[in-house]
């Protein structure tokens, strides 16, 4: 009987450890979310996002999170693209820029209390590296990371002056006394997955809610938000979060590079207690890439009169309503520091007519479309991503203005998967695509990785093969003088205007949405909008406007 009684117990406690277990690891909730926070003590952010799983190696939109709230990074960059200092208090760089080097702060520590160590940053790298973990470049530039003290090293193959922005901003550092033990990153379900050593600590995670919650690490090393906790909530659709922010039940919008849908933001300002802020947007919202490689496409002319064919004040009017500009030949928008201006692309359908018969096309059949010399009409397949937000009404635009010059577009809307796919096999003559502001940051800069021949996946063109334009990247990323790095992105620039490997179709302003008893909000593009570190250092709650939506709402 004794003995049973022992197994008896064994067994329960077999079965609560199991139970244990599952809520930390299940899914739906780590923690029991806490309601008895005011609306003060809290932040909550509406998003699309679909989450699956609370890991940050495993779950693209999680991580997201994780970079925005929990996990740190070496240095983060702000507003005006300067680097400033995070685990990172100071760094340099070796006049031929293969040696990096990174003291670490003294007192970041992990959520549980373990000190952030020079181990941790070479383990992250290393074990990134190993996994292949969206993180195979670290391979191929990282020749070795050393250790000194509170120091890391970086002993790299080559020059490489993105280093900064694509290694210290980019990488996330992880606790080494965590993750050493995880030989699967992608199936790693323990709770201490999520922890970091940054300004929030995870809370929980409500899958059937859809919400995300972090709580503020009071033993940050830096500077401790005022917000208690932030909350993120996820909708389906756009029109379900424009109400829940009418009505106060969020208080503002997060989408990774892009700001407030502009067919939305009418509602919200017939909301007075709702403000707007406003920045010139990093990435090119829509833009028109050339298959280089496929005739009639590879002469200048041709795509010379594609630009001049296209009505830019319209796009701006009909997909912006007249909230961006009509942009420059050179592609890159003017927020960027080392932006180099050109005039205006302008719509000249009569020049395009001119460019296109000095190519010998003639409409020979009087239908107003251009034939081939060899008389064949001229038909080019225009690639689409099917599930993007007004790109059916850029095509309607687009093929307007170019059948008006006789060039009839044969349109294939596409998922994204095939889109990429697509674009990998040249299966395209035109492609409609956006920029977003860390793929203008991406390779050598100022859209350079959309187009370098060398690079291809995850939806980049890799249009130009030209020895000139390829020498002018590498040129790039070897050089860390500012004064230098300014010529070669104004050659770069120079380089777009001339050979045109795409046209922008218009520049945007992203507009960002938050209710005015909230203050200190700072716009920073590369992590999101307003939601992003340095709002978190600033960011309070005022006493809350009068309004019948917000009131009721406990003051600070």
């Amino acid at each position: 009987m004794g003995n049973y009684k022992y197994f008896r117990v064994i067994c329960i406690y077999i079965v609560g450890s199991i139970l244990l277990l599952y809520a930390c690891c299940g899914c739906s909730d780590f923690k029991k979310e806490d309601s008895s926070l005011s609306e003060t003590d809290r932040l909550r952010i509406g998003a699309f996002m679909k989450i699956k799983q609370i890991n940050p190696l495993a779950d693209y939109y999680y991580n997201i999170l994780a970079m925005l709230m929990t996990h740190d990074t070496l240095v983060r960059f702000d507003a005006d693209f300067r680097a400033v200092p995070q685990l990172a208090e100071n760094w340099s760089c070796s006049k031929n820029g293969k040696i990096w080097k990174f003291k670490l702060v003294s007192d970041a520590r992990w959520h549980d209390g373990y000190p952030v160590t020079a181990g941790d940053v070479k383990f992250t790298f290393n074990y990134l590296a190993r996994h292949n973990i969206t993180s195979g470049w670290a391979a191929n530039l990282i020749e070795d990371i050393c250790i000194n003290g509170n120091e890391t090293v970086f002993r790299l193959k080559k020059p490489y002056s993105r280093f900064l922005i694509n290694a210290g901003f980019i990488v996330r550092i992880l606790p080494k006394h965590i993750w050493e033990k995880i030989d699967n990153p992608q199936r790693a379900l323990a709770g201490g997955i999520t922890t970091g050593c940054g300004p929030y600590v995870f809370n929980s995670f409500n899958r059937e809610a859809g919400r995300v919650s972090f709580d503020v690490n009071t033993s940050y090393y830096g500077v401790i938000p005022k917000i208690d906790r932030i909350e993120f909530h996820l909708y389906q659709n756009m029109d379900i979060l424009t109400m829940a922010l009418i009505k106060n039940k969020i208080d503002l919008f997060y989408k990774y590079a892009s700001g407030y849908p502009l067919q939305h933001v009418k509602q919200l300002e017939k909301n007075g207690d709702i403000k707007f802020l406003e920045a010139d947007s990093l990435g090119v919202p829509a833009a028109l890439g050339f298959n280089l490689n496929h005739a009639p496409l590879d002469m200048l002319n041709v795509r010379k009169a594609i630009c001049f064919a296209i009505n830019y004040e319209r796009i701006n009017r009909c997909f912006l309503r007249k909230k961006g500009d009509v942009p420059g030949a050179g592609f890159v928008p003017p927020a960027f520091p080392f932006h180099k201006k050109f005039s205006t692309l302008t719509y000249g359908p009569e020049k395009s007519t001119t460019l296109l018969e000095s190519c010998g096309f003639k409409d020979r059949d009087n239908d107003g479309m251009f034939e081939f010399p060899d008389g064949n009409k001229i038909f080019l397949n225009l690639l689409v991503r099917g599930n993007l937000p007004g790109n059916s009404q850029l095509v309607k635009l687009l093929t307007h203005d170019l059948e008006a010059v006789g060039i009839h577009l044969a349109v294939q809307y596409v998922d994204l998967s095939t889109w990429i796919n697509f674009l990998n096999q040249d299966k395209y003559d035109l492609v409609l695509f956006r920029t977003t502001p860390w793929g203008m940051m991406m390779h050598a800069g100022y859209g350079s990785g959309y187009f370098d021949s060398r690079r291809k996946g995850g939806g980049v063109i890799g249009n130009i093969t030209d020895p000139d334009f390829l020498f002018l990247c590498d040129r790039i990323l070897e050089t860390t003088d500012p004064l230098i790095l300014k010529k070669l992105y104004h050659d770069l620039q120079s380089y777009y205007a001339r050979h045109l490997p795409a046209a922008a179709l218009c520049w945007s302003k992203n507009i960002y949405p938050f209710y005015k008893n909230q203050q200190g909000f700072k716009v920073n593009q590369l992590e999101g909008g307003l939601a992003n570190r340095f709002s978190w250092r600033s960011l309070r709650f005022i006493n809350p406007p009068l309004s019948s939506k917000t009131k009721g709402l406990k003051a600070e």
